[in-house]
């Protein structure tokens, strides 16, 4: 039975194994670009420890931003909520 990820699911990618993985089994296939590429290659770099995981997360992002695919960065601060009037 294939993993079949649906619109409004969110996958949280939280080392340069998973992003590669995700890159190689989970990334949309439609979606064959430069950056997807590069990604690929510095996250199995990073997993072989031949490059710096900052490298490998860069190029994961970037190529996430050209898909229209990233939703959140855990590298930027959390948002503060509003709070409610009672």
């Amino acid at each position: 039975m294939q993993n079949i990820k649906r619109a409004g699911q969110v996958q949280h990618i939280g080392s340069a194994r998973k992003a590669a993985e995700w890159l190689l089994n989970e990334w949309p296939t439609e979606i064959d670009t430069a950056k997807q590429r590069a990604a690929r290659k510095a996250c199995l770099e990073a997993f072989e420890g031949q490059r710096e995981a900052a490298a490998a997360r860069k190029a994961f992002r970037k190529a996430a931003e050209e898909a229209g695919i990233l939703i959140g960065d855990d590298n930027r601060p959390p948002t503060r909520l509003a709070k409610r009037k009672r």
